[in-house]
Formats: structure tokens, sequence, C-alpha cells
């Protein structure tokens, strides 16, 4: 496109008349005319040179909000199910045609209402039609993304076989330091002579832990059967330790020196420091505990050595 055709030598901002009546001669002249006293040399508009038009910037406007992620109308994980979302059962199951019912019904005398009985039809088949196009195509678009990103992927790995495989260039080969060749770098991996024996261990020490839990899971279901026995699953066993708990009569909170109503009149529980005076036979208890020695320590021991023998609770 050419230029546009210069009408003044000075600022096309300056639109006054002796401005205009320039003659063409003097359109690129540096000399300082005598009309234009106030613009110096050294102003950039003393000689006009045309420019191109700045385009304007542009801008994207700010959406606010953030758009929900579609659902997936064909499962990832699932090869199968762009050719059974697109089947003919599928399609007549999920887009069913009009039944005889409606299409043989009787048709209102207004016209008004008929009109709108054939607009709702209409409608209705360009809803059928429009999802049973979008199910066809989204089902072709996922076949081709799906080829083309296994493709891509192919290509990849190929190339990454390729560069792993590929021998050391000549460059390199020629200007590499003097290395000894059992120095370099193997491609193969390190070397594991004693990998098989490391396995076999790996394999003895999981059937080990897997015996133990095993034999955990059945002591605690071995528990769970013995203490069976006071588990409260009547009415009347319920009714009997209501009865037993809230008798006021109980003597089983009573001490020495006076009636109890609860567990603290029996005094408060042994703390660490005297079981173990009373297990290692201290000074601090009393003379009837000290003259019984190890009697409820061994009773305890023994308890605990029958149940490792029979595998159960006693």
């Amino acid at each position: 496109m050419p230029p546009p055709r210069l009408h003044t030598a000075a600022c096309p901002h300056l639109r006054s008349s002796s401005c205009q009546r320039v003659p063409r001669s003097r359109l690129f002249s540096t000399t300082h005319p005598s009309h234009r006293p106030s613009m110096g040399p050294e102003n950039p508009n003393y000689i006009h040179v045309p420019r191109a038009p700045q385009p304007d910037a542009y801008y994207r406007p700010h959406v606010k909000g953030i758009l929900p992620t579609p659902r997936p109308i064909f499962p990832k994980h699932d090869k199968k199910a762009p050719e059974e979302k697109t089947s003919q059962s599928y399609l007549a199951a999920t887009i069913p045609d009009p039944s005889p019912k409606t299409l043989n019904a009787p048709k209102p005398k207004d016209p008004s209402a008929r009109r709108l009985i054939e607009w709702k039809s209409k409608i209705a088949e360009h809803r059928r039609h429009n999802l049973r196009e979008s199910l066809l195509e989204l089902r072709d678009r996922k076949v081709k993304t799906d080829t083309r990103l296994a493709a891509r992927t192919a290509a990849k790995q190929r190339l990454r076989e390729n560069l792993l495989n590929a021998p050391t260039p000549a460059d390199e080969k020629y200007t590499a330091a003097s290395i000894l060749q059992s120095s370099l770098p193997s491609r193969k991996g390190l070397q594991d002579p004693d990998r098989e024996a490391r396995i076999e261990q790996k394999k003895a020490n999981f059937a080990a832990h897997d015996a133990m839990k095993k034999a955990e899971r059945r002591n605690a279901l071995h528990t769970l059967y013995m203490n069976a026995r006071e588990f409260i699953v009547t009415e009347e066993k319920l009714n009997e330790v209501v009865e037993r708990a809230f008798d006021p009569y109980s003597t089983q909170f009573d001490n020495e020196s006076r009636r109890g109503l609860n567990v603290w009149n029996l005094g408060y529980p042994q703390t660490v420091k005297e079981q173990l005076d009373k297990a290692n036979k201290g000074e601090q208890g009393r003379a009837v505990e000290r003259s019984s020695g190890f009697s409820g320590v061994t009773d305890e021991r023994m308890r605990r050595i029958g149940e490792a023998l029979t595998g159960g609770k006693m």
C-alpha cells in the first residue's frame, strides 16, 4: 500500500492556513522555515516522517469463577465403553422413540393446542437427534485422541530406546579423556551377585511375619470366644447385672471398718512402686504380704504359661 501523500511539512496537528500553503519543494527541507518560529530543528516533528499506525493492545477480559470439570462420558480405564455407549441397544434404551400410545393419541380440536403439541414433538425429536449425534461425535473424538496419544507415546518410547542403545559418538570417543574401559560406567546396571539369596531371605521374612500376624489374629479370636461367656445377650442377663451393680445392700464395696457405697471405699489403686515392691518383696509391703513370698506373682506367671501352652485364655 503506497504511503499517504504529504500535504504539510510540519506536524499534522498544526492545521493553520499558512502551514497548508507551503510549496511541495519545501516539504522535506532541513532549513529553518520562517513560518514556524516556535519549532526548532531539535524537535522530532521538525521534519514530518510518515509512521505506521500502532495497533491497539489486545486485552483479554477477566472471567470470574471456575468452570466445573465435565463428567467423563466414557471411563478412561474401560476400553469397551465407547462401543457400548454407541451401540443400537444402548441408544434405543437411552433415547427411546415415541410410544405408539403417544403417536396415536387423539389430537385436540383447538388449533393453538394442536400447534403446541406439534411444537413439543418437534423439540423432542431435535433433542433425541442431538443426543444421538453428540454420543457418536464424542466416540469418534475419543478414538482419534487415544490413537494419536498412543502413537505419540510409542514414538517417544522408541526414541528413548534408540538413544539408550545408541553407540558412543565418534567425536565424544576421540575427544574423551584417557580412562580405563573397566572404570567407565556400565549401562547394564550394577552387578548384584547376592540377589537370589537376598530374595529368598526376604520371602522367608515375609512368610514369618505373615505367620505371626495369623497367630495374633487367631489368639485374638480365641480371646473373644473365651470372653463371650460374660457378654450380655439377653434381657434377663442385663437385669441381673444392673441389680448386682446398683444393689443398695450389696457388700462388694465394704471394707474392714465400714460399709461402702462405691469402689473408692476399698481404697486407691496400687501405684507402680507399690506393685514393684510387692513383686520384689520390698520393705514397704505389709508383714503378711512379705511372708507370702512370690506366690501371687508365681500364680500369674503360671497362668500365662498355661495360656501359652494351651493356645488360649484361661
